[in-house]
């Protein structure tokens, strides 16, 4: 039974709410002599994630974004504001995560981020020893009237087909394969629905330069047969690419953290749907960012149409006994989207009502940034809501949430 408000007492102790624009009004700035930009600015990535979580959430009704990060895990119970000791950046708990790192930008930016991780431990280790890596990358024809499911089923039988069968143990059997990690992409752009296959091979065999160009000719073999056999056409130029995941110039040109640049194999491999698409093409989060940003709907049925497309997906898939070789826990995403495992000071406690106020406000990022510019009391002040300083200081020592 929904609760009843009534008008006989006010919800919340609230002062004056200080300039705290609409986010419809995209050129509205605070600023701070001393700060400088604060949250209701785009330029603010976390405000952004929330806003376009929020658009998310208007696009899909009936999907667990909507709960994300807005309903108290207890009914009416308190939500808790922490701050990480390492980087000092605020974040919320005893609220519910919807662990999706499809549709979610929040949780995919957490998720994204512990999966990065994952492969640059693996990756690390594997290269420590004395090992090699190789990128796949797997694509086909589409045009602007295919079906992403239509595509996506058929992109999933195609790779299946080109890792199974005589030629494809030969190959594993002459690198040395100890293992391999599928992560999928999906873009949008002038012929439409462009999901593609990224590849990362781990091996004991090096590749010689003199050798790339004979093992592309015979990979490529095997994946022109398994996509005629599954209904798609590919073609000699674009349908396969092979790059040593070593050597920082040679793949897309945003390499990062492994060999110390800004975008590496880890983050191409597991941050592909938060990135921003390249020219005239456009990611499934960018559709949320030109709602957000610049009004346009004209994007909304096609996020829709993803969102049902890959639900149930798996961004990155490992292959069998490879997490547990490099000692790597099997999380599932919601369990990433979870977890807490960093030390971090409790600052306070919102009790429901005044949770209710910041969401009836849209101040979730506000709050956040507040809170790591002016400190607890102060932030919650500027955003109209007033509570007394305790006596002591909450310092309770707990692990890492989301923000």
């Amino acid at each position: 039974m929904r609760e009843s408000f009534g008008a006989s007492a006010p919800l919340v102790s609230i002062t004056k709410l200080r300039t705290i624009e609409n986010t419809k009004n995209r050129g509205a700035v605070e600023r701070n002599e001393d700060k400088g930009l604060l949250s209701n600015d785009f330029g603010d990535d976390r405000f952004l994630r929330y806003q376009m979580q929020s658009a998310s959430k208007h696009l899909l009704p009936n999907h667990r974004v909507g709960i994300c990060l807005r309903h108290q895990i207890q009914r009416y119970g308190d939500v808790s504001l922490f701050k990480h000791r390492s980087t000092q950046k605020a974040f919320y708990g005893g609220l519910m995560v919807c662990g999706s790192v499809w549709v979610c930008p929040v949780c995919a930016a957490k998720i994204s981020e512990r999966r990065r991780s994952e492969l640059k431990i693996a990756f690390d280790s594997h290269l420590q020893q004395g090992g090699y890596c190789t990128m796949v990358t797997l694509t086909f024809s589409h045009s602007r009237t295919d079906k992403l499911q239509d595509l996506l089923i058929a992109l999933s039988k195609s790779v299946q087909d080109f890792s199974r069968g005589g030629r494809d143990r030969v190959f594993r059997e002459s690198i040395g394969l100890v293992g391999k990690i599928r992560a999928f992409e999906i873009t949008y752009g002038q012929n439409g629905w462009h999901p593609h296959i990224h590849l990362l091979l781990m091996h004991n065999n090096e590749i010689e330069p003199w050798e790339r160009e004979e093992v592309r000719d015979k990979l490529y073999d095997m994946w022109e047969g398994a996509c005629a056999k599954n209904g798609l056409s590919t073609n000699y130029e674009h349908g396969l690419k092979i790059d040593d995941a070593a050597e920082a110039s040679q793949y897309i040109g945003k390499w990062g953290d492994i060999m110390d640049k800004p975008w590496g194999t880890d983050s191409e491999m597991t941050k592909a749907n938060i990135k921003k698409g390249r020219a005239g093409s456009m990611t499934p989060f960018d559709f949320l960012r030109a709602v957000i940003e610049d009004g346009d709907l004209q994007y909304e049925d096609k996020f829709r149409e993803y969102a049902a497309a890959t639900k149930g997906m798996h961004q990155l898939v490992w292959s069998r006994g490879l997490k547990a070789k490099y000692l790597i826990e099997d999380k599932s995403d919601e369990e990433v989207a979870t977890e807490k495992i960093e030390e971090a000071d409790l600052l306070g406690l919102l009790d429901w009502q005044e949770w209710r106020y910041i969401l009836h406000n849209g101040l979730r990022a506000t709050l956040l940034n507040y809170v790591e510019l002016y400190g607890y009391y102060d932030a919650l002040e500027k955003l109209g809501l007033k509570k007394e300083k305790p006596t002591a200081n909450y310092n309770d020592e707990q692990p890492s949430g989301r923000g």
